[in-house]
Parts: structure tokens; sequence; C-alpha cells
């Protein structure tokens, strides 16, 4: 019986010991993931302020297009928030699946 406690015991270690690279390569992903989503939601957002921006000086012109406005509005948070969803997502899988691994 304590044999097998003992190789179970060095069996947990070198799975632990194999899946070390494993976690190291998805903390390193999250690090790319964030920065990229940062990037990118820095520029998504530029332009999706852009389309708000416009969309808002409908109301100033002659003819108040409501129609227009309320598009440019939706376009322009759905363009800008993008983005930040991919990035909260694959964020949230990649954690997940580095406290899965932690568990074994």
């Amino acid at each position: 019986m304590i044999a097998l406690r003992v190789f179970g015991s060095v069996l947990h270690f070198l799975l632990k010991v194999v899946l070390l690279p494993v976690q190291i390569v998805l903390t390193i992903l999250i690090c790319m993931i964030d920065f990229a989503g940062g990037v990118f939601g820095f520029i998504f957002g530029l332009i999706g302020g852009f389309i708000i921006l416009a969309g808002l000086s409908c109301l100033f012109m002659s003819p108040v297009d409501w129609k227009l406005f309320f598009e440019a509005m939706i376009a322009g948070t759905i363009i800008g928030s993008f983005p930040r969803m991919v990035r909260y997502f694959g964020e949230s899988v990649l954690v997940g699946m580095k406290s899965f691994l932690a568990r074994i």
C-alpha cells in the first residue's frame, strides 16, 4: 500500500514537471493577448469614437436624421467594444485552462 502511494506521488510530481512548460506558455499567451487587446482596443476605440462623433454631428445639421444618429451610436459602441470583448473572452479561457492544469 505504501509502495502504491509513493508511486502515485512520484507520478504526480512527474506530471507537474511535464505540465510546467504548458503553464509557462499559457502565461505568455495571456500577456500577448492582453498587449494586443490593448493596442486593438485603443485603435478600435478611436474609430468607434469618431463614428459616435459623426452621429452626434447629425443632430446639428438642418434636417435632423434620428435614424442615422441612433445607427451611428450603436455602430460606434459595437466597434469600440468588440476588441475588449474578444480580449476578455480569450483571457478568461486561458486563465480557466491554467487553473484547471494547476489543480492537477
